[in-house]
């Protein structure tokens, strides 16, 4: 019998109790022993929840799982960052193997916890912290052996696809699509770190680390997000014949990398594209096997819970990379050195907005400028982002007053 600890039973700790309750006897075939969830971690012992879970397996005290010698697996699916931290370092530390699925402590802890479980000679695996059900990691870890990875892209965030596709499809302002997605259940009261793009950003940073096989810092990753994207933007970007994502990209060639999360204007039958609501699509490139994509639900209950339980089966069938090692190969951020094509649009007064306008005819940076009222658009020749930054500070133009995508049509 394999015993786990479970730390969280909320939306995706339910689903694990659920998918090993369903899939019981089949599981017990296929790994030739019994998944037992032998103890459970919760907030409060007077919760009414949804399973039928016996009292003797729930506490409110981490030590008795942490402390418990029969218990070989410890699954933390609590959220939050400093505690999940300081829980799994523990359990580590402990000789236990752990599952997570907390984007957040990956993100920031992920070289420390890795040579921490490699010293313990224990696993550390994360597939659910980066696209929900999407097996992406570990093929990403598999292929990075094989290949020189070359190029990491994804939508990898549910909520402001969801948002994005909303209004694309129902010309809805960003207020009225992110106050339905929050009655829907997609968006947190607090939806900061889904429409700033913080989150999209933690699990780039974690792609990129295993892919380029070097530390890609957070703070190393250009991040801009869609909260101040209006109507007129998306009937722009329609009129375009395209529709708009935010994507997380980072390319490597030559030991120099850029890594940028930021609204990406595409073609609508691009593959991109066609990704709408909730779903993921992450796509990497090796210089061996090619482009290979990966597309599915990007978070839930189920498909987070099948991520997490195909861990812990790895785990328990003992196929896992006991020696995937984050080398250090010492990668140059070029961001400041990125180009592309950009829409720019701007919300001023007219004695602002005129000047603007001369500016940018003067500069010889467009290729097509679009006015109305106090807006004005425009869509620049192939820049350094740098030069948009220096428009919006020449101006002096507030956050909610401008919005930028980048253009790849």
């Amino acid at each position: 019998m394999v015993n786990i600890g479970l730390l969280g039973l909320g939306t995706v700790g339910t689903g694990i109790v659920q998918i090993i309750e369903d899939r019981k006897n089949y599981l017990q075939k296929l790994i030739g022993t019994e998944i037992n969830i032998s103890k459970i971690l919760i907030r409060d012992m007077n919760k009414k929840r949804r399973i039928g879970i016996h009292e003797d397996k729930l506490t409110t005290d981490f030590s008795e799982i942490v402390g418990d010698q029969d218990i070989d697996i410890i699954i933390e699916v609590m959220g939050g960052l400093e505690e999940a931290y300081v829980y799994i370092r523990e359990a580590l530390n402990r000789g236990k193997h752990v599952v997570t699925a907390n984007k957040a402590v990956v993100a920031k802890h992920l070289e420390e916890l890795t040579f921490l479980a490699r010293e313990k000679n224990k696993a550390f695996l994360y597939e659910a912290s980066v696209g929900g059900g999407i097996p992406i990691i570990k093929q990403l870890k598999e292929q990075a052996n094989l290949n020189n990875i070359q190029e990491i892209k994804g939508i990898l965030n549910g909520t402001s696809n969801f948002l994005l596709t909303k209004m694309i499809e129902e010309d809805l302002d960003f207020k009225e699509a992110l106050k339905m997605s929050q009655k829907l259940g997609y968006a947190e009261a607090d939806p900061t770190d889904d429409i700033e793009g913080y989150d999209t950003r933690r699990k780039l940073r974690i792609l990129t680390t295993i892919g380029f096989k070097d530390r890609v810092k957070e703070e190393s990753i250009l991040c801009q997000g869609i909260s101040s994207i209006k109507t007129i933007d998306i009937q722009n970007i329609k009129s375009m014949d395209c529709t708009i994502k935010l994507l997380g990209t980072a390319t490597l060639k030559d030991n120099k990398y850029y890594a940028l999360v930021e609204p990406v204007i595409i073609k609508k039958n691009s593959y991109f594209g066609k990704v709408d609501y909730a779903t993921n699509l992450v796509s990497f490139v090796g210089n061996k096997v090619g482009e290979l994509r990966f597309y599915g639900e990007g978070a839930g209950s189920f498909p987070t819970a099948n991520a997490i339980l195909s861990d812990v089966i790895d785990i328990i069938l003992k196929n896992y990379h006991k020696n995937y090692s984050l080398e250090s190969n010492d990668l140059d951020n070029i961001n400041k050195l990125f180009q592309g094509r950009y829409y720019i649009r701007t919300t001023l007064e007219n004695d602002t907005k005129d000047k603007m306008i001369r500016y940018i005819n003067e500069k010889e940076i467009t290729d097509k400028l679009i006015t109305k009222e106090k807006d004005v658009a425009f869509i620049t020749k192939k820049i350094l982002k740098k030069e948009i930054e220096n428009i919006i500070s020449k101006f002096n133009i507030r956050t909610e007053n401008y919005f930028i995508g980048r253009l790849e049509v």
